[in-house]
């Protein structure tokens, strides 16, 4: 009786995402829901137009995997067997609109301090 030790298989880690990228999914998220749920008028307002913002500087595509992703909370493979597409559709997709969106935040930011999330920016170094 031989043992053959079957290989361990790997599972896929995902895209590889950074911290900005990250808070701007959850900013585009955050901002998603409280457009659904929020019974404040001026907290929904204020969604409405920030996430009016931040998808016009976002393609249809990259649009509808932001809602699915970071406003229903879906996984990437999720959506992927939504929408019937290939991950190296999806992915691309998903990380080109968190790329865009940390440079629209950070626009918005430097544009108006008191408008939007503001900038994001990575911790620095601690003194």
């Amino acid at each position: 009786m031989t043992s053959e030790r079957l290989p361990i298989p790997i599972e896929d880690p995902g895209p590889d995402i950074g911290f900005a990228e990250a808070q701007a999914s959850a900013l585009y998220g955050r901002d998603y829901r409280k457009v659904l749920a929020s019974d404040d008028g001026f907290q929904r307002l204020d969604a409405v137009e920030r996430l009016a913002g931040a998808r016009a500087a976002l393609s249809a595509q990259e649009v509808a995997v932001m809602d699915m992703a970071a406003g229903r909370g879906h996984a990437l493979a999720e959506i992927v067997r939504l929408t019937n597409r290939e991950a190296a559709f999806v992915e691309p997709l998903f990380l080109g609109a968190c790329a865009k969106l940390v440079a629209h935040y950070e626009a918005v930011g430097e544009a108006d301090d008191e408008v939007g999330p503001g900038p994001l920016r990575l911790p620095g170094p601690f003194l």
